[in-house]
């Protein structure tokens, strides 16, 4: 458990987020709210470093996640997560590999945690779960090919165009470094395309 995590008092909502992704769990939040453990981080907080094995879940309250990893010495974003969303390396939690990918904030975030231990029980405990757990992985990883896709098909400028008419929140709340970092270009390229479109404008 991180330090300074802080468990629940018994009178914990389930997030709207994890009872849509999950109903099984929603339906017996009362039994299983004890599972997910409230942690608060300033921004910049590594939540997992690549290398690490993801050992839990964070489903985000309040504030932003990235998932980025080292690619010989350049820093990628993969992706970003914002309040609501479910975060965490899936492939390392679930075969208990070494995480390609490490999860740090960058905004004061606080986050409930759900250790693997705590999956397991409700795995076993409610099988039922398993079909929406298995969807919920799969779209993850469908949203990660289509990362890597939009980076072959799409030009820088139209990354940009896309970022900004399909995920405008993104362009509201990321420092443009990370924002540059998640679109395969320099800041400096990216402060080049947004002037230039600025100007057309």
């Amino acid at each position: 458990m991180l330090t300074g995590s802080v468990k629940g008092d018994g009178n914990m909502v389930a997030p709207a987020y994890l009872v849509q992704k999950f109903p099984e769990i929603g339906a017996h939040w009362a039994e299983l709210q004890d599972l997910f453990v409230t942690k608060k981080v300033p921004a910049g907080t590594t939540l997992l470093a690549e290398g690490d094995v993801a050992t839990e879940i964070f489903i985000i309250t309040q504030g932003a996640l990235r998932l980025w990893h080292n690619s010989a010495g350049k820093d990628v974003t993969l992706q970003f997560f914002f309040e609501n969303q479910l975060v965490s390396s899936f492939e390392s939690f679930y075969l208990g590999q070494p995480s390609g990918f490490s999860i740090e904030s960058f905004e004061d975030t606080q986050v409930l945690m759900l250790s693997r231990a705590g999956a397991n029980r409700i795995q076993q405990k409610y099988p039922a779960i398993e079909p929406a757990v298995t969807r919920f992985v799969c779209e993850r990883f469908i949203a990660y090919r289509n990362i890597f896709f939009d980076q072959l098909q799409y030009s820088p400028v139209e990354r940009y165009q896309k970022l900004a008419t399909d995920a405008p929140e993104i362009l509201d709340r990321v420092p443009l470094h990370l924002v540059a970092s998640y679109l395969g270009m320099t800041p400096v390229s990216l402060s080049r395309i947004r002037t230039r479109l600025k100007a057309q404008d």
